[in-house]
């Protein structure tokens, strides 16, 4: 059943209509779910609305045991409880529940279970992959019909993991081959993702070895720190078929990405100032709020001051500042400024300041 559940998860992968795709991906439809169901009788019903909750509960958490607890179980349950709306369509002939549950009961459901929160923004990872096409080694293209694209847009969905492929067009091709990929040229594949507006870049292979499928993946953040990449995650294995090694190469890219950008609480009173400039009107205001409250980091905050152009919030965290500002600078809205050396900072100095403070610059409407 728990496999139903973690194939309800529906994010489908990002299709590269332009290079200038925004940072991160925005997850919606995080309170429903979809459910097949054999016909519209109580008890089918009634264990329909059951599966839907733990998928909504799986989509806002990303780890697969959160339906394992025991708070979650006896929740799941009673569906109703926390259940808005629901009702029937049809999908390609197949009759569907479609059910909505209060999203804020379902947070605060997870925070009192002590399970990690994953907020709506999550981050974009580019993939190189190669795989043999026709008996030939070649890189898999967003615009490829192969199956093994097929199972990259299904383990994408299944597992809430925004992905876009290389769009191999003549830039593409002329800087990056098959053995750059291969061979584990990580320069070569760090300028050529340079193009594409995506926050990690992860170089994989897949080959087919007669009865035997190998597979290697490399997970990199696409910000150079100290003039040498290296991989973030590095993992081979061993897997039945082609599909199979998709789904073991996206679980991998879920751990990492759930480890870092699934908040869980600490328990603890951590505290910051957030401070954004670059408004111009009241709607930036408004959105900046709306935005900074369902951050998964974020227990809650207060405007301290708006001055000119800049809005300065008091925030208070379920975790660290750190776990704060990683969520913040996937997306691509805001420009992260260095107050190092600043006027503010060198009068900062002068007095206690008990909150570490971070400050970005608003790009967004």
């Amino acid at each position: 059943m728990l496999k139903k559940l973690i194939n309800l998860i529906v994010l489908p992968l990002i299709a590269l209509t332009s290079i200038t795709l925004v940072q991160a991906a925005e997850v919606s439809k995080l309170d429903e779910a979809d459910i097949a169901v054999s016909s519209r009788a109580n008890d089918v019903k009634n264990s329909a609305l059951k599966e839907a909750l733990a998928a909504v509960f799986l989509k806002n958490s990303g780890s697969p045991s959160v339906v394992l607890n025991p708070l979650i179980k006896a929740q799941i349950n009673e569906p109703e409880v926390i259940l808005t709306q629901y009702g029937y369509f049809e999908q390609n002939g197949e009759l569907m529940l479609k059910a909505s549950f209060d999203h804020q009961r379902v947070i605060a459901k997870l925070r009192q279970a002590g399970l990690p929160v994953w907020g709506s923004q999550r981050p974009l990872t580019l993939i190189w992959l190669t795989v043999d096409e026709n008996t030939e080694p070649t890189i898999l293209a967003d615009a490829s019909l192969s199956e093994i694209r097929d199972d990259f847009t299904q383990a994408s969905a299944n597992k809430g993991i925004p992905v876009m492929l290389p769009v191999m067009d003549l830039d593409d091709v002329m800087g990056v081959t098959v053995n750059d990929v291969r061979g584990g040229f990580t320069d070569v594949v760090f300028v050529a993702s340079a193009r594409y507006q995506s926050d990690y870049f992860a170089i994989a292979n897949i080959e087919n070895q007669g009865s035997r499928v190998m597979f290697t993946i490399s997970l990199f953040n696409k910000t150079r720190t100290n003039g040498v990449l290296q991989p973030l995650v590095a993992q081979q294995g061993e897997a039945a078929n082609n599909q199979q090694a998709v789904k073991r190469m996206m679980t991998i890219l879920a751990d990492y990405h759930i480890s870092q950008y699934a908040i869980a609480s600490t328990g603890s009173n951590a505290a910051t100032e957030v401070s954004f400039s670059g408004l111009n009107n009241m709607t930036q205001v408004v959105n900046i709020e709306a935005y900074l409250r369902q951050l998964s980091a974020i227990k809650s905050i207060s405007l301290h001051s708006f001055k000119g152009s800049t809005a300065t919030y008091n925030v208070e965290l379920y975790s660290s500042v750190d776990d704060l500002q990683r969520l913040l600078d996937i997306d691509s809205r805001l420009s992260k400024l260095d107050t190092m050396g600043s006027v503010e900072s060198f009068y900062q100095q002068k007095t206690e300041v008990s909150q570490p403070s971070l400050m970005y610059q608003w790009l967004g409407q």
